[in-house]
C-alpha cells in the first residue's frame, strides 16, 4: 500500500498559509466581524468535531453568534420575544381549553384581542398622562436647579452665611470650586436619565412596524406552541438528554414565578396609580408606573421607588408635603406587604425558595452585569440555580449508582 507523498518540511507550508490569512483577515479588517469570525472558526473545528473540546467549542461559537445576532437586532426582535413568552405563559391554559372543547385557535383569537383591548386602553388613558407628567417634571426640575443655583450666588445668600460669622469668600471658593460644578453634574444625569426614558419610549413607537406584526406573531405562536415544543423535545432527547431532564424540572418554577411576577406587577401598578391619583399625589400616574416596574427586583425595587418617589414629591412642592410623602410610603409599603407576606406565598409556595443573602447577591451580580435586564433575571436564574445545586447535592455518587449491590448491601 503506497503512502502519500510527505511534503517538505513538515507542517511550515501549514504555519505560513495560517499566517498569511490571519495577515489578511487583519489588514482587511474582516477578522472584526463576527459571521467571517464563526465561518472560519467552523472550518477549523468541524473536522475534529468527534472530539470533545472541538464539539464544545463549536457549541460556543454558535452560542456567542446567536447572542450577537439577537444584541444587533435588538427591538426587532421585541415582538417575536412577546410573542414566545406568552406562548410560553399561556400554553398550560390554552392546552386545558383544548381538551375541554375550545378549540386551540380560537382561545388563542381570544387571547390576541385581550391583549390588543389592554394596549389600546393603555394608549389612549395612560400614556398621555404618562408623557404630560414626564415633561412636567423636566421642567419642574430645570425650574428648581436654576433658583437653587441663583440663591447660591446671590448677595442674599452671603448675607445670612456673614450673619453666622462665615467668610462669604471662603463659602463662594468652595461653591465655585466643588458645591456648583458637583450639584450640575448631578443635575445634567438627572436630566439624561429622563431624556433617556423619553428617547426609549420614542424609540419603541417607531418600531409601530414591528409592533404592528405582534398580534399576528402571538397568535401563531400561541396556536402553534405544541409543535414548537415538541420539536425542542425531539432534539434534546437526541442530543442532550441531561439538557431536557433539566428543562422539564426549572420549567414550572420559571414558568409560575414569571407568570405571577407580571400580574402581581401589574395589579401593584394599577393599584398604587389610582390611589395615588385619588389622594391628590403628585406625579401620581408615573408613581404607578414606576411601581409596578420595580416591582419584579427584591428589596432593591421598593427602595428606589421609595427615593425616586419622595424626590418627585419634594420637586413638585405640593401644599402639605408631609401628608403626601407618608400616603405613598404607605401605600406601595402595604401593597408590597400584602403580596410578599400574604398573597404570594399561597400562589407560589416554597417553589421559589432562595435563600435572601443569596438573593441579594445575585441581584447584585446579575445587576452589574446586564444592568435593569439583570436585575430581572436574577431571581429565577437563581431559583433553577439552586434547583441543579440541590440536585448534585443529594445525588449518590457515581460509584454507588455503577454497583447496585453494594448500596443493598448496607
Amino acid at each position: 500500500m503506497e503512502h502519500p507523498p510527505r511534503l517538505p518540511y513538515g507542517w511550515l507550508p501549514f504555519l505560513l498559509a495560517g499566517g498569511a490569512l490571519v495577515a489578511f483577515l487583519v489588514l482587511t479588517r474582516l477578522a472584526s466581524l463576527p459571521l467571517v469570525l464563526l465561518v472560519f472558526g467552523f472550518a477549523l473545528l468541524y473536522p475534529y468535531r468527534q472530539l470533545p473540546l472541538a464539539r464544545h467549542l463549536l457549541w460556543l461559537l454558535t452560542l456567542a453568534f446567536v447572542i450577537w445576532i439577537l444584541h444587533g437586532a435588538g427591538l426587532l426582535l421585541l415582538p417575536f420575544a412577546i410573542a414566545l413568552l406568552a406562548g410560553y405563559l399561556f400554553d398550560p391554559l390554552l392546552t386545558q381549553l383544548e381538551r375541554r372543547g375550545i378549540p386551540r385557535w380560537a382561545s388563542a383569537a381570544l387571547l390576541v384581542l385581550a391583549f390588543l383591548a389592554s394596549l389600546a386602553a393603555l394608549s389612549v388613558l395612560i400614556f398621555p398622562i404618562i408623557f404630560s407628567q414626564l415633561d412636567a417634571l423636566v421642567r419642574q426640575l430645570s425650574t428648581l436647579y436654576s433658583a437653587a443655583t441663583s440663591y447660591l450666588e446671590s448677595r442674599r445668600f452671603f448675607q445670612l452665611l456673614a450673619r453666622y460669622g462665615i467668610p462669604p469668600e471662603l463659602v463662594q471658593q468652595l461653591l465655585q470650586r466643588d458645591i456648583v460644578p458637583r450639584l450640575e453634574q448631578a443635575f445634567q444625569t438627572l436630566m439624561n436619565s429622563l431624556l433617556a426614558l423619553l428617547s426609549g419610549l420614542a424609540r419603541i413607537l417607531t418600531h409601530i412596524v414591528n409592533l404592528l406584526l405582534l398580534p399576528i406573531v402571538m397568535f401563531y405562536l400561541l396556536k402553534d406552541f405544541p409543535q414548537l415544543r415538541t420539536l425542542l423535545v425531539d432534539i434534546l432527547q437526541q442530543r442532550a438528554p441531561r439538557a431536557l431532564h433539566l428543562l422539564r424540572h426549572s420549567s414550572p418554577i420559571v414558568r409560575g414565578y414569571v407568570g405571577w411576577i407580571i400580574t402581581v406587577s401589574a395589579l401593584i401598578g394599577l393599584l398604587s396609580g389610582v390611589l395615588y391619583v385619588l389622594l391628590d399625589i403628585p406625579y401620581g400616574v408615573i408613581l404607578g408606573l414606576l411601581s409596578g416596574l420595580l416591582n419584579p427586583i427584591p428589596y432593591f425595587g421598593i427602595l428606589i421607588t421609595l427615593g425616586v418617589g419622595a424626590v418627585a414629591i419634594m420637586v413638585a412642592q405640593p401644599a402639605d408635603i408631609v401628608r403626601d410623602l407618608v400616603l405613598f410610603a404607605l401605600i406601595i409599603n402595604a401593597l408590597h406587604f400584602i403580596n410578599a407576606y400574604i398573597v404570594e406565598p399561597r400562589v407560589l409556595g416554597k417553589r421559589v425558595g432562595v435563600h435572601p443573602v443569596l438573593l441579594i447577591a445575585s441581584l447584585i451580580l446579575f445587576g452589574s452585569l446586564l444592568g435593569f435586564v439583570g436585575l430581572l433575571i436574577a431571581v429565577p436564574t437563581t431559583a433553577v440555580g439552586v434547583l441543579l445545586f440541590n440536585q448534585w447535592r443529594y445525588q449518590p455518587p457515581a460509584s454507588l449508582r455503577s454497583s447496585p449491590d453494594t448500596v443493598h448491601s448496607g
